[in-house]
């Protein structure tokens, strides 16, 4: 072969291999199509795709480019892309958008379907349940209010703070805090 050849024959290997690359981004775009991405995310797979063409092109720039790597290379490959993704992409960007809503609609249906007896199954357990903890509650909270006069309402006993007569110190828990003068 001689050197235009073999350069127009490089042009095209790294052109359907831009193609092909672009064909295997499809598979992120489905991705964020059904599972949407926050933009931290995004960028995570789109560092890992371009790392991964970076690869492939160096790889096959050593091979057919006999270990050069030439602008040409690069250039050709983003062209190969691009054609695909002004073409073919959207069309099939198009496509699976269409269908993953078409699919999400239906099993959204479905799910409707499924639980909508589960639901009214567990409203009628919970109205029933419910009876029994309010009854509970009324009954605690009617214990608390008959306590709560039977209270001690006493000047020596605060709390857990409490006299001791014969030391005449106030104590709290384990500490004494003062001395208490007696009046006489």
């Amino acid at each position: 072969m001689n050197v235009e050849t073999s350069l127009l024959w490089q042009f095209g290997c790294f052109l359907l291999c831009g193609v092909f690359l672009s064909v295997g981004y499809e598979f992120f775009r489905i991705i964020r199509i059904v599972i949407p991405h926050n933009s931290f995310f995004i960028g995570a797979e789109d560092i890992i795709y371009l790392s991964f063409c970076g690869l492939i092109l160096f790889g096959l720039s050593m091979e057919i480019g006999s270990g050069y790597f030439r602008l040409l290379y690069l250039l050709s490959a983003v062209f190969g892309a691009a054609v695909y993704f002004l073409t073919v992409g959207r069309i099939v960007k198009i496509i699976s958008t269409f269908l993953f809503t078409a699919i999400k609609k239906i099993l959204l249906r479905i799910f409707k379907v499924i639980s909508s007896p589960v639901k009214k199954a567990v409203v009628t357990v919970a109205h029933n349940t419910a009876g029994v903890f309010v009854r509970i509650h009324k009954n605690i909270s009617d214990k608390i209010n008959k306590a709560s006069p039977d209270l001690k309402n006493d000047g020596e006993m605060i709390y857990n703070n409490y006299n001791t007569d014969e030391r005449n110190e106030i104590r709290y828990g384990r500490r004494i805090e003062a001395k208490i003068k007696k009046i006489q």
